[in-house]
């Protein structure tokens, strides 16, 4: 290793395998270029083959950590590379280390001491990827609240100003074009430049920690080795309006006290030459190493379609036109929801919401043992009966047993479509509630044994509202295990399911399939769905056929509740509907027909095609070993849809021939070829709603 100290320049770096050339050192790790600036120790470019300069910045810019240091003369005081010079720079194969003795401030105030940085890179063994972490020390004489880092200054549209994505678990944004600020004036602390995104879970704007830098050219795919109860980041993007380059900063709250050591964790950074899904494989084999759940997933939740949603009443029971459904009108609805590819129903309203111990059925429904024997009816059809269930929440009669109050400001669920509005108007407090804390052990007591009657009596299957996960020794996760284990072994094939909150990594261990509203990031979920393979993510589909077919190729899993114009949801048949019909017992035989692409295959979302479809096409491609087979659905009018095609780079090596069979919507082969190499061009015209699919077999 040769140590060198350029003339004139205050930065000292070490070269092994490395190369200078002025003011930057480049160290290569695993295919990605990094050049270090020699003086500050910022990064001034970050390069990889396939999506070229994805990062370029200029010195005064260069970033990689930023750390806040407010002080009484100057809250805003920040220490970052760019302020700073004597960096020294050591790079060894497959190793790149920055130190900064005292990292530099952006203004000329004393902070009492330095504070020290050392970020490492370093090669990891899979061949791809690059581990990124920094140690902070702090010697000065006050806390330090914010570190910023990674903090990737300088990111560049390197697939283009509109083409360039930021991607996460839950949402897609193009901000290189989003974050332009509009020509009307805006307040500049709150201009629309700036965006920001947490991880957690389904109420969170990524739900997993893994982003995503690029387009159909490659990009960078970057996630830290966190699981669970570990601090979750923030994610800030920055666009500046001068340069038209991105900051990205994740950004950790945890604050440095004077003397005290911090370390961060160990950031994964992927660059790839294709799509994202051609970065997420690291991500997703962390999930696959840290997830453990209770038990598999029933077969039928695995394999299914979706499930049937039955508001049984509006939770007026003494109101003769409230049931909207009766237990004896369950079995018809099964039959309707088996004939449509549906296999489970789930049941709402069917008691009184916020109540412990569970109270029984409501009277205008029926009676318990009417309820008992339409689930056993169900079953005996081949459809399974969830009961969902609100005991988070509890009602001014339950709160006080343990030791709660409800109050005007403590939660009010009153609805009614005659009440105006609808939805907790302020003279309506008949479902008002306060919540309960999750450890609270008298009440977990009451929901096992509440839980445990209605499975002894018949009705193992269970639906959850507001899956709240806590950290303690008795929380959701320890009361989840205990119903899930009993459930099961009244019937392997019953199911626990619920409205998925906080912790997306931890909830996926006992949740069978969600229950969310439409939550923004459902349309965006594709690396969602291509890392976790439980719990079934649901979507909402009332009467729209386009959502049945848009779900089928997300193999999302859809919750069907058509409602009566002006009624609630899920108050009327499938069969009023035929458009909506049709297009689920159409998506239902397909599902069968490639069952295991969606069971057991990857989910590679739109990378398969070497370039953008037309607009309103959505393209869905699977990849199963030596084969893959891709969705194309056109959400808009008639049109052609030429597309090319290439599955390379997900298989592990370019194919020399392969065969192509074509299928209509309706499952029919229409064709099939030999094509030779790795890529192949597909013609479809499709009319509105209308798909095709391909399935490419290697030989």
């Amino acid at each position: 290793m040769i140590c060198t100290h350029l003339l004139g320049v205050a930065g000292v770096f070490c070269i092994g395998s490395a190369a200078a050339a002025g003011d930057v050192v480049d160290a290569r790790l695993n295919g990605l270029t990094v050049s270090v600036d020699t003086t500050t120790g910022g990064i001034r470019a970050l390069a990889f083959p396939g999506p070229g300069r994805m990062l370029e910045t200029p010195r005064d810019q260069a970033g990689l950590v930023d750390l806040a240091c407010p002080v009484p003369e100057f809250e805003p005081l920040r220490l970052a590379p760019r302020h700073s010079t004597g960096a020294r720079i050591d790079v060894a194969e497959g190793r790149l280390t920055i130190t900064w003795d005292a990292l530099g401030a952006s203004r000329a105030f004393e902070t009492g001491g330095p504070v020290s940085v050392t970020a490492t890179f370093e090669a990891l063994p899979d061949g791809r990827s690059v581990a990124l972490s920094c140690r902070v020390t702090n010697g000065s004489g006050r806390a330090i609240p914010q570190v910023l880092f990674p903090d990737l200054d300088g990111l560049v549209p390197f697939a283009g100003v509109s083409a360039t994505q930021f991607r996460s678990c839950g949402n897609l944004t193009h901000p290189f074009s989003d974050l332009r600020n509009p020509p009307w004036d805006q307040f500049y602390a709150q201009d629309s430049s700036y965006a920001e995104y947490q991880s957690g879970g389904l109420f969170h704007s990524m739900v997993g920690r893994w982003f995503d830098v690029g387009g159909r050219t490659g990009g960078l795919s970057v996630f830290p080795r966190l699981w669970g109860w570990d601090a979750h980041d923030t994610v800030m993007l920055h666009l500046s309006q001068a340069t038209g380059r991105l900051r990205l900063s994740c950004e950790h709250r945890d604050a440095i006290a004077p003397g005290a050591t911090w370390d961060s964790p160990a950031y994964v950074l992927t660059p790839h030459s294709r799509g994202w899904a051609s970065g997420i494989g690291p991500y997703r084999e962390w999930v696959r190493l840290n997830t453990h759940r209770v038990r598999p997933l029933p077969s039928h939740v695995r394999e299914g379609l979706g499930y049937r949603t039955v508001w049984m009443c509006q939770n007026q029971p003494a109101d003769p036109q409230d049931a909207v459904w009766r237990f004896s009108d369950l079995p018809a609805l099964a039959l309707e929801a088996r004939k449509n590819g549906l296999d489970e129903l789930m049941l709402w309203a069917w008691n009184r919401g916020f109540v412990l111990p569970l109270p029984g059925p409501y009277a205008h429904l029926g009676t318990e043992q009417e309820l008992v024997e339409a689930v056993a009816e169900c079953r005996a059809l081949g459809v399974n009966v969830s009961l969902f269930i609100s005991v988070l929440q509890a009602d001014k009669d339950t709160a006080s047993r343990y030791g709660l109050t409800v109050t005007p400001g403590s939660g009010n669920w009153t609805y009614n479509t005659e009440l105006v509005p609808r939805f907790a108007p302020y003279y309506a407090a008949g479902l008002a509630c306060v919540q309960v804390d999750p450890g609270n052990e008298k009440w977990q007591a009451d929901v096992l044994a509440s839980c445990k009657r209605l499975i002894d009596a018949g009705m193992p299957s269970i639906g959850w509202d507001q899956f709240w996960a806590t950290q303690g020794p008795r929380n959701m996760h320890t009361l989840a295990a205990d119903i899930v284990r009993s459930l099961a072994a009244a019937d392997p094939e019953a199911t626990f399911s619920g409205e998925e909150l906080w912790n997306f990594e931890l909830d996926s261990d006992y949740l069978d399939y969600t229950w969310n509203w439409n939550w923004p990031g459902y349309q965006n979920c594709e690396a969602l769905l291509s890392a976790f393979s439980a719990p079934r993510v649901n979507v909402h589909v009332n009467t729209n056929p386009a959502s049945v077919k848009w779900a089928f190729a997300n193999n999302l899993y859809m919750n069907v509740w058509p409602s009566r114009p002006d009624n609630i949801n899920g108050s009327a048949r499938i069969g009023d509907y035929p458009e909506l019909s049709a297009a689920l017992q159409q998506c239902a035989e397909l599902r069968k027909r490639f069952l295991r692409y969606f069971t057991e295959g990857t989910l590679i979302g739109d990378c398969a095609p070497t370039g953008d479809p037309p607009p309103g096409v959505f393209v869905a491609t699977y990849v199963l070993g030596d084969r893959a087979l891709t969705i194309v659905l056109n959400r808009e009018a008639r049109t052609r849809v030429p597309l090319e095609l290439d599955i390379s780079p997900w298989l592990g090596r370019d194919p020399s021939r392969c065969t192509v069979r074509t299928y209509s919507d309706a499952g029919r082969l229409v064709s099939e070829a030999d094509v030779q190499g790795h890529r192949w061009p597909v013609t479809a015209e499709l009319d509105h709603l209308g798909m095709a699919l391909y399935e490419c077999v290697v030989k």
